[in-house]
């Protein structure tokens, strides 16, 4: 029967939403990641990830979580494999991840360029930990050169999902376009976009001066300058003068203590579908029996619940010093939504398109059996919706546990190596560094507003800054 295999279609349809499986199958670790219960959301994660194996659409995704929950649990060599693998994925796909929208289904996850500056800023933190000099400099070189790709990426993914749409037949693609009844501020926050340019994120930038700054102390190389790409003056300009900032200079030969603060969880992606008037949206005469035409974009949902305030006391006297903000990762991730939305609209109405042919197919197939019969009205009905309904999809997966905002303040290194954060909560931490150091780093999470503080890492980068083996003719020439 005609029934039977339209059933047949749609559930084959329906089946083939990706996006679908993984957001259910994740479920567990996203809620209690919300709750700030980070073991928890690693056990969540991690039986989510026995469906994931090598080649599958959420292979990258998958390990860039798993590097973060595991670095929130202490565990920094599981962290590191996966960042490993998260970034062999990357160079294999970067560049690639506009959907052909004549296909069904959202297709393999191939990251976001703040996907790739974070994993590089996390690379970079491991490999000083580990005294990882090559590492290092192999990472910021990434973070140095990647975001002019990334520009011309985009441009090229906007201008052939615009192609697409502008030749798709039955599409008013420039009509929709001009007609205002779609506003970007109903997806991002247009104003928080424009904090800094687009794929942009200070915090590389900053990593990179303190450690051409601190290297040129412990080498003590007065006339040789090591190229990290840093510009203190550009930083200034984004970020204002800053304390921790200001103090920051190549001259300074003191002993200072980094002490970075990751607090709350980046904006999510949710889909928001709009019904577009069929006249406005389809070229010609609107097919009959078309019940109405959806369209789904993507939609950033931004958090709220974290502590936003920490102070740090050095020593057992020391006056309390408020740490300030480096990156605001809301701010990044919108500003990189904005600068994709257009492709995603072309995107978007393409896949409208093919949605209102489907139901326009089902009507011509049972319109003869729907005059005779209520029980194939009311399926061809339900078929129409359930096809626009999977054709018709954004793709709402992304980076969950990135933080919202990471906070930073440089303070002399204190003669007994205590250091103390408070959140505005009432939360406390304290941490003991080497006051023999000439540089400490001490990186510090707080998933959630009242929760406890976690330390990620402490330790000296004293070693990778050295040579270790390294000439310093051969890291001048590795960072040009």
């Amino acid at each position: 029967m005609k029934i039977t295999l339209h059933l047949s279609v749609l559930g084959i349809i329906c089946l083939l939403s990706s996006c679908a499986s993984y957001q259910q199958s994740t479920a567990d670790f996203r809620n209690s990641w919300d709750q700030g219960d980070a073991v928890g959301a690693l056990a969540n994660l991690e039986k989510a990830g026995k469906s994931i194996t090598p080649g599958h659409d959420e292979e990258l995704l998958w390990n860039l979580e798993m590097s973060t929950v595991a670095r929130a649990n202490q565990l920094p060599q599981m962290a590191e494999m996966h960042m490993n693998v998260a970034k062999e994925l990357v160079d294999e796909n970067f560049g690639g991840g506009l959907i052909d929208p004549q296909k069904k289904g959202l297709g393999e996850y191939v990251g976001k360029f703040h996907d790739r500056n974070m994993l590089e800023i996390y690379r970079a933190l491991r490999a000083l930990e580990r005294n990882d000099s090559a590492k290092v400099q192999s990472s910021f070189n990434e973070l140095r050169f990647k975001r002019e790709e990334a520009r011309e990426l985009n441009r090229k993914k906007i201008i052939d999902a615009e192609d697409k749409a502008s030749n798709t037949e039955n599409l008013k693609y420039q009509q929709v376009m001009e007609s205002g009844e779609i506003s970007m501020k109903d997806y991002v926050d247009t104003e928080l976009s424009k904090k800094y340019s687009e794929f942009y994120n200070p915090f590389g930038d900053y990593l990179r001066i303190v450690l051409q700054n601190r290297m040129y102390n412990v080498r003590g190389a007065k006339n040789i300058k090591f190229d990290f790409g840093a510009d203190k003056s550009n930083l200034i300009s984004v970020l204002g003068k800053k304390n921790f900032l200001m103090r920051e200079s190549p001259r300074r030969g003191d002993s200072a203590t980094y002490v970075f603060m990751e607090t709350g969880s980046a904006p999510y992606r949710l889909e928001k579908k709009i019904r577009l008037p069929l006249a406005l949206f389809y070229g010609g005469n609107p097919p009959g029996g078309v019940l109405y035409a959806p369209i789904a974009f993507p939609q950033l949902h931004y958090r709220d619940d974290y502590d936003s305030a920490f102070q740090i006391k050095s020593g057992n006297a020391g006056k309390p010093v408020r740490m300030e903000e480096l990156v605001d990762l809301d701010a990044v991730i919108s500003s990189e939504f904005e600068a994709d939305f257009p492709a995603e609209m072309a995107k978007a109405m393409v896949q409208t398109v093919l949605a209102v042919a489907s139901q326009a197919a089902i009507e011509a197939a049972t319109k003869n059996q729907q005059d005779d019969s209520i029980a194939v009205a009311l399926f061809a009905a339900v078929a129409k919706v359930a096809v626009a309904e999977s054709i018709t999809q954004a793709d709402e997966r992304g980076w969950y546990s990135v933080p919202k905002k990471v906070l930073v303040q440089r303070i002399p290194t204190p003669a007994d190596g205590l250091v103390s954060v408070t959140s505005q909560s009432g939360q406390s931490i304290k941490a003991k560094v080497n006051p023999n150091s000439h540089t400490n780093f001490v990186y510090l999470k707080s998933i959630r507003q009242g929760f406890p503080i976690r330390q990620i890492a402490n330790f000296s980068i004293d070693s990778a800054l050295a040579s270790n083996g390294i000439t310093e003719e051969r890291f001048f020439a590795l960072s040009q």
